[in-house]
């Protein structure tokens, strides 16, 4: 008997084996996707419900058709499956028609939602109902507008910049993958030619100084030698850990060479003539009023990141009444520190950034120290914190530099999450490409906007919250509200007490001036047909910016349109729900309950922050 049951078993085991691996050989994703779907659960709430499941899996859906974002999240259980560690993100035409696919049907679902049963859950319906909307419109009316290359984003800086930051080499597996990403980057880059070409088929053309920049960019790129290229470079400082035997290192090393002499500079190359053809086409005028549909265009963009319904004439007054007022709290502030008041505005701030109490020594001394400067104004930000939020980070935030290779025309500091497992810290990048555009003063407002309290909180605490699905996590994210809550830490730092010293409080009140202007620019330039001459101008006499600063962010407003209105329009609306809970609570108001009710959502829209905020009112006042 027991033969036979073990003879049976054997049989129906091995049958069973068998099934899996013909099912396993015809459909990875499928086990992929169950994989993916248990790791994405530890690290979020389970859904408590048919519609946040539904999210949660088609986020997992979603997840699956990028390599990228796997990678960059730290999912390496089911690459044995996937591959994904090997492989860039599909740019084709083909996969942008299938996500539009996918978008509609997906939006097609949600419509079919009764709202008013979800409870709570509502907002995530809300939410990404906003969203997939937008995606659509975005393919149909807008296919060709988007600018593929420009000195601020691309893919001739997005691959080099995501193997050397994000693609972990843990073993020999990784360093073989690092290596097919570098054979694959070819087809990245023959993808955005493609679209380049689709683009100028269609009569839409960038600005000519957008291909003049990133043709420098890629010039640059060019001009390392193999072994000084950045992506070799890494390979041979994360291989070196690795301890592998020196034959093996240095056949790797040789294959990453042969592949960026065979293919990556090729591809390189071949994007640049692109782009100088193109230029001799580029279109004069520096809005995007000047493209195909462009007014609506810009509406459509300010939809998307303000999240508003602002028209571009209300924000452009919003901003000019802004300017106004924030120009005369610097002017109390000068007059009060003795200053020339006779001197007109523009002439008080060179005076300021000339002053070489506040510049640093233009050498790699003064940006290590610029580097050692930030980091000390995070640690000392962080002890303040526990007074005003109930929840900080476990994860960490470092300061590094901005890549040599992109520096000159990024903009001044940008944040970059941690991962998930906790591996890699938050990052705020530091441009220190033109010393004297960072002034002693100025440097706290950055690092407030960028790290604590600021992008660093927003993004880790959202990332570590165990009391919400997966999809709040990173299903959603918005301009005006992470852009809003960075600019109302500035705010908030400045209340906590961490801005003391009246040249701090102008530097602070520069940052804010600075966001105030950006809604008058912007508009000036997509709306108004401002030149971008005009623009540099504007704020250089209004803000104070080095001629060098102003260019490199009126001309990131240019290919860029809207974005730059988010930061102000969402601290406006943080603030005015944050006055309008302290009227109506009084004594119950708890500036750490109303943080972590902002932060808890995870990013949503402001008309969906209001609603949250005025129903954590009324349930306070019960």
């Amino acid at each position: 008997m027991i033969k036979f049951f073990t003879t049976i078993g054997g049989f129906l085991l091995g049958s069973l084996l068998l099934a899996l691996i013909v099912i396993l050989s015809f459909n990875p994703s499928f086990f992929a996707l169950k994989i993916l779907e248990s790791d994405l659960s530890s690290f979020g709430k389970k859904p408590s419900n048919s519609l946040d499941r539904y999210l949660n899996d088609q986020l997992a859906k979603e997840m699956l058709t990028s390599p990228e974002t796997l990678t960059y999240l730290g999912f390496d259980s089911i690459n044995f499956l996937t591959d994904h560690n090997s492989k860039f993100d599909d740019n084709s035409s083909k996969s942008k028609y299938e996500n539009y696919i996918f978008n509609k049907s997906y939006l097609k679902s949600l419509n079919t939602i009764e709202r008013e049963k979800l409870g709570n859950s509502k907002y995530n319906l809300d939410i990404q109902k906003f969203n997939l909307q937008n995606k659509i419109t975005s393919y149909e009316s807008f296919k060709y507008h988007f600018n593929p290359v420009s000195q601020f984003f691309g893919t001739h800086l997005s691959v080099i910049e995501f193997l050397t930051d994000n693609h972990k080499i843990i073993d020999e597996r990784s360093v073989k993958d690092y290596i097919a990403r570098i054979s694959s980057a070819s087809t990245v880059i023959e993808n955005n030619i493609q679209y380049l070409k689709k683009r100028a088929d269609n009569g839409i053309f960038s600005p000519r100084f957008v291909y003049e920049k990133a043709s420098k960019q890629i010039n640059n790129i060019l001009s390392f030698d193999v072994e000084e290229n950045p992506i070799y470079l890494s390979l041979q400082k994360k291989i070196s850990l690795l301890n592998l035997n020196k034959v093996k290192e240095e056949r790797y090393l040789m294959e990453a060479k042969a592949l960026l002499k065979s293919d990556f500079y090729p591809s390189y190359k071949k994007l640049q003539i692109v782009i100088n053809n193109q230029e001799s086409l580029a279109r004069e005028m520096d809005g995007v009023w000047g493209l195909p549909n462009g007014d609506d265009y810009y509406k459509h963009r300010l939809r998307i990141y303000t999240t508003t319904d602002y028209s571009p004439e209300e924000i452009h007054e919003i901003g000019l009444e802004l300017v106004a007022s924030i120009q005369k709290e610097i002017l109390d502030i000068l007059t009060s520190e003795g200053y020339d008041m006779t001197k007109k505005l523009p002439s008080l701030y060179k005076e300021i950034n000339n002053d070489k109490r506040f510049l640093f020594e233009d050498s790699d001394a003064g940006r290590k120290e610029i580097l050692d400067r930030y980091t000390d104004i995070q640690n000392n930000a962080l002890k303040s914190m526990d007074n005003y939020f109930h929840d900080i980070p476990k994860a960490e935030v470092i300061v590094k530099r901005i890549p040599i290779y992109a520096e000159e025309s990024a903009a001044g500091g940008y944040y970059q999450s941690p991962s998930l497992d906790g591996k890699r810290p938050g990052i705020f990048y530091a441009n220190l490409f033109d010393v004297k555009a960072t002034k002693t003063f100025g440097m706290p407002a950055l690092s407030f906007h960028e790290a604590i309290p600021g992008h660093h909180f927003q993004n880790a605490l959202n990332q570590e919250n165990q009391n919400q699905t997966v999809w709040k996590k990173f299903g959603y994210r918005t301009s005006a509200f992470g852009e809003g809550w960075a600019l109302y830490a500035e705010r908030l730092a400045v209340e906590i007490g961490l801005v003391t010293d009246p040249y701090e409080m102008i530097g602070s009140l520069q940052s804010e001036l600075f966001r105030a202007v950006r809604l008058v620019i912007d508009t000036g330039i997509h709306n108004k047909k401002w030149s971008r001459e005009k623009a540099i101008d504007y704020m250089i006499d209004n803000v104070g910016s080095e001629r060098s600063e102003a260019t490199s962010e009126v001309e990131r407003y240019i290919v860029w349109p809207g974005q730059a209105c988010a930061y102000m329009l969402g601290r406006i609306k943080i603030i005015e729900l944050r006055e309008l809970a302290k009227s109506e609570l009084g004594n119950k108001f708890d500036i750490k309950d109303f943080h972590r009710e902002v932060l808890m959502n995870g990013s949503l829209p402001l008309t969906v922050l209001e609603e949250i905020i005025q129903n954590y009112i009324t349930s306070t006042k019960i």
